[in-house]
């Protein structure tokens, strides 16, 4: 009797090792994407609330603190005027991969708090986060509130 295996048994074997991998990669992958979604919604939203909280502050210069949503990035800015590359500007990148792909309404971008009542001078707006795999879209009314 001779041991060892056949070569429809390794063929399958490797077969069966392969598929189990491929799962392990594509969950993993799935995993990676929520992620990193779920990190770019916790910058939105830690940006949203330190502008609003600086708008407050009356300790901090300014009256009026705004958030400008990009593409990749979000940023916190003095006073009701967006200027890209200011100095004053508190720039926050978003994960690889991760983009901001709506704003609506488009003309509500940047919101800006205002600095008596840390409310905001529009009616709010929605912002989707996401990537090819996963979007999740949050919305901040006028209060300041941030609700997914």
């Amino acid at each position: 009797m001779k041991e060892g295996f056949t070569l429809i048994e390794i063929i399958l074997a490797i077969t069966i090792v392969a598929i189990l991998m491929l799962g392990a990669f594509f969950s993993y992958v799935t995993l990676y994407s929520h992620s990193n979604v779920a990190s770019g919604i916790q910058i939105v939203e830690y940006a949203v609330k330190q502008a609003q909280d600086d708008a407050i502050d009356e300790y901090k210069g300014y009256s009026e603190y705004g958030v400008y949503f990009d593409n990749n990035t979000v940023t916190i800015f003095p006073g009701t005027t967006y200027t890209q590359g200011s100095s004053t500007n508190v720039v926050y990148a978003l994960p690889f991969a991760i983009e901001i792909t709506n704003i609506n309404p488009t003309d509500h971008n940047p919101i800006i708090f205002d600095g008596v009542n840390g409310q905001l001078g529009n009616d709010g707006l929605s912002v989707t986060i996401g990537n090819s795999n996963f979007v999740n879209t949050i919305s901040i009314n006028q209060n300041g509130a941030i609700s997914q």
